[in-house]
């Protein structure tokens, strides 16, 4: 039976780091931003190395992250995901799928808001991937309820839908009452759930690249001509005083009196994202400021100057052995990563600094074990900080021998813990039984003499 649960263990183990994939694990990693640097002035703030996927980003530097702001039209990042994963759901071309925008969409939802439109007129219709787009670069309340209406029913349906597409990311921070990005009490978000939203939504390539178009042009299927529109995001327009040569795209948001933006930029292959709330839009003085991209900015340019990209450990590197049972061949196999383990660190961090651990299910696993087996995973850490992790698997195969697993079963039968026991007691009891003994006939010698 302990072989058995062994076995399974091992098994159960094996299926859920292969389900987890092999790259390294998101991890959170916090470093203090330079002291000789400008200060961040934005009240929250997130800094975060980007992947190739989301799991393998790592957060570098908060600012009060999880604290609720109104984000406005920076709920799009949010909105535009659940839209795709609606689309790839429902499986709709979104090149020949249509919404309409109607009077009824306009009276309930967009008049009187005073939010951005894009100007659609009663009746137009336009393609997913046009109304897409353009709820992803600029407000336009006007797209915004279209699409909601074209894949949910109503916006109504579409913002339910959107409160459990947050908490299936995890988004503990946020909550929505609206897609056309109107402040109002119930719609919040916190910048670390703005950074995951925007991961998530980043995975799909037709949202990347609208976050990185500097304008875009749509021409109705009817109802209404061409037209053209600039993002809403100076990061990325050279025209901007705000624009940054190393930024890739972004989206804004905020209120009347504070802005928040999310933005992302990269050079050389690595990239980063800030995620910047709260930015006042005017200083002491009532002028007007650019704190959030200054934030960013400054964000992005610490990521691309004071990190690396390090494999701290490699594939089929040995980094420990496991014991193995009922095998005659080899009582124990080596574990090797089964990719390689790579992230991002501080420029101040060595691999000295970084501790291994391997964890195993069990102390030792049961033969036959084949090479590939996956057995454990391998945790690096800075201090207390999970820094990545990987599976590791078995390097080299163990055949089971039927004769030494028997050996094993009575060895173990002979050296266990109730064996060793039942054997005391026995030998308590044959001593008990001899001292009865030799006092009976002591008793009965002097009986026999008197």
């Amino acid at each position: 039976m302990k072989r058995f649960l062994s076995r399974l263990s091992a098994v159960l183990l094996g299926i859920s780091l292969l389900l987890a994939g092999f790259p390294v694990v998101g991890a959170e990693l916090r470093y203090d931003y330079p002291a000789d640097e400008d200060p961040i002035e934005s009240p929250s703030a997130i800094l975060l190395y980007m992947g190739v996927k989301s799991e393998q980003d790592v957060y570098l530097y908060e600012k009060d992250a999880d604290k609720p702001y109104e984000p406005g039209a920076l709920m799009r990042v949010a909105m535009v995901g659940y839209a795709m994963q609606l689309i790839e759901e429902k499986q709709l071309d979104m090149d020949t799928v249509t919404g309409t925008y109607t009077l009824e969409l306009f009276n309930h939802y967009v008049a009187g808001t005073g939010l951005h439109v894009a100007l659609m007129n009663f009746v137009e219709t336009w393609k997913l991937c046009d109304l897409l787009t353009l709820c992803t670069i600029q407000t336009a309340a006007d797209c915004a309820v279209t699409l909601a209406a074209t894949l949910s029913g109503s916006p109504e349906a579409f913002v339910e839908g959107m409160n459990v597409y947050a908490q299936q990311l995890g988004c503990t921070n946020s909550h929505f009452t609206n897609v056309m990005g109107l402040n109002e009490d119930g719609q919040y978000m916190s910048a670390r759930d703005v950074a995951v939203f925007s991961r998530a939504a980043m995975q799909h390539t037709e949202l990347r690249n609208a976050l990185e178009l500097t304008q875009y042009t749509v021409t109705p299927v009817s109802g209404g001509k061409t037209r053209s529109w600039p993002t809403s995001c100076d990061f990325i327009r050279q025209s901007s005083e705000a624009f940054y040569t190393y930024a890739l795209g972004g989206k804004t948001g905020g209120t009347l009196s504070e802005m928040s933006l999310m933005g992302f930029g990269g050079n050389n292959g690595y990239e980063y994202m800030a995620v910047v709330m709260g930015a006042p839009r005017k200083n002491d003085k009532g002028n007007t400021t650019d704190i959030a991209y200054a934030d960013a900015r400054r964000l992005i340019r610490w990521g691309l100057l004071d990190f690396r990209y390090e494999t701290l450990a490699r594939k089929s590197e040995p980094v420990g052995r496991i014991k193995v049972r009922d095998s005659a061949e080899r009582n124990s196999v080596t574990l090797v990563p089964v990719g390689d383990l790579a992230t991002v660190l501080g420029e101040s961090v060595s691999r000295e600094d970084i501790t291994r651990r391997v964890v195993t299910a069990q102390e030792e696993c049961v033969a036959p074990v084949e090479a590939g087996q996956v057995l454990g995973t391998l945790e690096l850490y800075l201090g207390d900080e999970l820094v990545g992790s990987v599976p590791v698997a078995a390097a080299e195969s163990a055949s089971r021998s039927f004769v030494y697993a028997a050996w094993c079963d009575v060895r173990d039968f002979l050296f266990s813990g109730w064996t060793l026991a039942i054997l005391i007691i026995l030998i308590l009891a044959v001593a008990g039984y001899v001292v009865l003994n030799i006092r009976y006939n002591r008793k009965r010698s002097r009986k026999w003499r008197s």
